[in-house]
């Protein structure tokens, strides 16, 4: 039986100070420069931070642990903690997210990965604000193709298909339990390599996958449609 895992984390290298990136976690006018489409942030412990990502997703949470330039720690009103992290690294910063809970199984681990992933996309985002100036929201959650997948916990790098959606372009095609490996013949060995490729495609691009499905390996191609949204 898969042990059940308590803790997810996410970690990104950024070209920027401790207290720039503290600025960018802690001043609304920064934060909405690489994360939220508009956000309240009372930073003291005890004070509230509401976030408005767009796409339909908010997030409140309650300031429980408070580290200048290192870390700040959250708690939303269902228990479940967040921490952020800054390290400091010669010539940056590492900026680490953390959830804390409790996970086991394929369908848990899909929302825990996808939960970590949502979050991983807007560090990216940090980064290349930072480093480059280029806000990169406008290419993340374009497309799908119906997989619901988490990081393969065997031996076997990839994804592993946990839910296929009917009527999208995967029904049929992909099955539970296949290991995607390859995207467009890229090697994509955990869930955020996955994710990223078929994600930030085009609608209606050519996708293919080449998976491991009962020890055999197989090769599927497919369109993408509109994130979430069926095939017609």
């Amino acid at each position: 039986m898969e042990k059940t895992i308590e803790s997810v984390k996410r970690e990104i290298f950024v070209k920027a100070s401790p207290d720039k990136v503290w600025k960018a976690l802690t001043v609304p006018k920064e934060r909405n420069r690489w994360e939220t489409r508009e956000c309240e942030l009372d930073v003291c412990v005890g004070g509230t931070m509401s976030l408005d990502y767009g796409w339909g997703v908010s997030y409140v949470g309650t300031i429980k642990e408070l580290v200048e330039f290192e870390k700040i720690t959250l708690e939303d009103a269902d228990g479940h903690v967040t921490i952020w992290t800054i390290t400091p690294q010669e010539g940056g910063s590492l900026v680490g997210i953390e959830y804390i809970g409790s996970w086991c199984g394929d369908i848990e681990m899909m929302e825990a990965d996808n939960m970590a992933f949502g979050t991983y996309q807007f560090m990216r985002n940090l980064k290349s604000v930072y480093e480059e100036d280029t806000d990169l929201r406008g290419r993340f959650w374009k497309s799908w193709i119906g997989v619901l997948h988490r990081t393969n916990p065997g031996d076997q790098p990839g994804a592993k298909v946990v839910v296929v959606r009917p009527n999208t372009p995967a029904e049929g095609l992909v099955k539970v339990g296949d290991v995607v490996t390859h995207v467009n013949g890229t090697a994509t060995a955990t869930y955020d390599e996955v994710e990223i490729a078929i994600s930030e495609a085009e609608v209606g691009e050519h996708i293919l996958l080449r998976m491991i499905r009962g020890g055999e390996q197989v090769e599927v191609e497919l369109s993408t449609v509109a994130y979430g949204q069926t095939a017609e």
